[in-house]
């Protein structure tokens, strides 16, 4: 901002300079040719035209006036000093100067007509990319929206015909598994089938609680004491894979009208991945601050990042990068945050991390 007030000022000097160039030379010309070559002096005196134009155009009524204003007085000195004994002439030539003035202001308030114009076409232009932009994300939350709806019915019949059956596979299972030695090979294979059958039952809850999430149970909350707490619970995990949480939480007071028990399970969610997402260790910014009127939570990994297609389909449901994912974390994120009025959206460059951001309107706050 700093270098473009500079350049800003630096071409007005140089618009300045150029008028005041023009000035001097005309009026040296004027100065230093005889009186008998009476055409140049005339080519001279209309040549004063040209700066008051650039001065009205440039720097509008004031600019142009100014420009007219010096003129005269210098062609004034010129009339008294070489034309006085031509009367006739000398008046002609001081009728000049009303001529010099209203061109100023006459090129001066163009300008300003033109410069307004420019503005109202730049507000305007700045008013239309804007509600571009909201169209646009208004089109790709309806459309994942319609894609969430669509699947969360599919979802919630096959996880309610699996759920059922499950139950009575991990009970036989279980009852099967009893009495086998640790030693014996079954034993192993016992174990796989109670991991296997636990993944089952957690991916079903999680499609169940995405289909058809809780009602939020609202009511004001301190932010920072949900950034606080979901900190907290992942704080062993983070240990655990050599992780440092670093906090950076504004102590601006501040309440958002939310169910803090699912804003910190989106916390927890975002947090966890950002963990997954540093397998040989590292650091995570989490950052809370109040902006526009919201409450912002910021968590910023130095993963991988996310490359750009995958950018587009993060919050899509059963979307995973990983392995053993679901691919219902952020999606559930995402119906959580939006049922309780908030926003959440990530940036991300491959090879520099990831950051997500979750925002909610805020009640009160002490801010100034």
């Amino acid at each position: 901002m700093i270098l473009a007030m500079e350049k800003s000022s630096n071409r007005r000097f140089l618009k300045v300079g150029i008028i005041a160039a023009l000035v001097l030379v005309i009026t040296i010309l004027h100065f230093a040719t005889p009186v008998e070559h009476t055409y140049l002096h005339q080519i001279y005196q209309r040549s004063y035209y040209i700066p008051i134009i650039l001065g009205g155009y440039w720097f509008e009524i004031a600019g142009g006036l100014a420009t007219a204003v010096a003129l005269a007085i210098l062609f004034v000195v010129h009339i008294l000093r070489d034309w006085s004994h031509h009367p006739d002439y000398s008046f002609q030539q001081y009728a000049e100067i009303p001529m010099y003035l209203v061109l100023a202001i006459l090129v001066g308030y163009l300008s300003r007509l033109q410069r307004k114009s420019r503005e109202r076409l730049e507000t305007a232009g700045a008013e239309l990319s804007a509600a571009y932009k909201r169209l646009n994300e208004t089109f790709d939350q309806l459309r994942h929206a319609d894609r969430l709806a669509s699947l969360g019915q599919l979802a919630a019949g096959i996880a309610h015909e699996i759920r059922n059956p499950l139950g009575s596979i991990q009970g036989a299972v279980d009852i099967l598994g009893q009495g086998i030695p640790a030693e014996d090979p079954k034993s192993e294979f016992a174990q796989i089938a109670r991991k296997e059958v636990a993944r089952l039952d957690r991916l079903t809850g999680e499609i169940l609680q995405f289909s058809k999430p809780a009602p939020p149970r609202q009511f004001e909350s301190d932010p920072r004491e949900i950034i606080e707490a979901a900190c907290r619970l992942v704080a062993d995990q983070a240990s655990r894979q050599r992780i440092e949480i670093v906090r950076k939480i504004d102590a601006t007071e501040a309440t958002v009208l939310v169910d803090p028990e699912q804003v910190k399970q989106v916390l927890i969610n975002v947090l966890i991945n950002a963990i997954q997402a540093q397998s040989q260790g590292g650091r995570i910014n989490i950052e809370g601050y109040v902006e526009a009127g919201a409450w912002i939570a910021s968590v910023q990994d130095a993963g991988p990042g996310i490359s750009p297609e995958q950018l587009d389909r993060i919050f899509d449901p059963f979307f995973t990068t990983k392995r053993e994912g679901t691919g219902l974390g952020l999606s559930i994120s995402y119906q959580l945050v939006k049922n309780n009025c908030g926003r959440i959206w990530v940036s991300s460059e491959p090879g520099r991390g990831a950051r997500f951001l979750v925002s909610f309107p805020l009640v009160k706050s002490s801010a100034p």
